[in-house]
């Protein structure tokens, strides 16, 4: 099941004990107005705090040609529009973790940084649609929106700490489910074998 943009804000509402709904999240409504003027980063805040499935992608890094040499990396590339945050590197075709390191150009744009010749990277990507969220990152997009509205809201800090409190167990239990889905090694009958030897 999904969540619409304006279903997360009246979640939000209920969180901070507000029983009337918002119609649609693009009201005049002060309240619905005071949440879209947090709703963009606090969606993003939510998707760097942790390592979301559904937001996770690879992509094959384009250099960066005539960068200012930084003496520990070889190599510097363009970082993805739509990264969020960085997570992992490989060499294409190898699929052992690299190091890298994130830095700016000096036009301002971010770049990673790398000793790898044909870099892919590993990151969270912003999701724009809502449609494509978890329940659980909806979840705790509303309790962290909650936390950052409380006071002019509904005139409460206290509500808006219990919010983040909440946010912070809802990442918890998303890292317990979110390890549940896929298989990052394959152990054959041999190595099951030898392992109980």
């Amino acid at each position: 099941m999904t969540c619409s943009k304006a279903q997360i804000f009246n979640i939000t509402l209920n969180i901070l004990g507000v029983s009337t709904p918002l119609e649609n999240a693009n009201s005049t409504d002060s309240r619905a107005i005071l949440l879209n003027n947090y709703y963009f980063l606090a969606r993003d805040y939510v998707l760097k705090d942790f390592d979301w499935n559904f937001a996770s992608t690879f992509k094959e890094l384009s250099l960066v040609e005539n960068f200012e040499l930084v003496s520990k990396y070889k190599y510097c590339y363009s970082y993805p529009n739509d990264c969020i945050c960085a997570r992992d590197i490989f060499e294409k075709g190898d699929w052992r973790l690299q190091k890298f390191t994130i830095g700016s150009l000096q036009n301002g744009e971010k770049a990673v940084y790398t000793n790898v010749e044909r870099a892919i990277l590993r990151y969270t990507r912003r999701i724009d649609k809502e449609i494509y969220f978890s329940c659980e990152f909806s979840m705790a997009l509303a309790y962290y929106l909650a936390s950052l509205t409380s006071n002019v809201i509904v005139g409460s800090l206290q509500k808006g700490e219990m919010a983040y409190k909440k946010y912070e167990e809802i990442i918890k239990h998303a890292k317990v489910l979110n390890a549940g889905e896929g298989i990052d090694e394959i152990y054959n009958e041999n190595t099951y074998l030898e392992a109980r030897s």
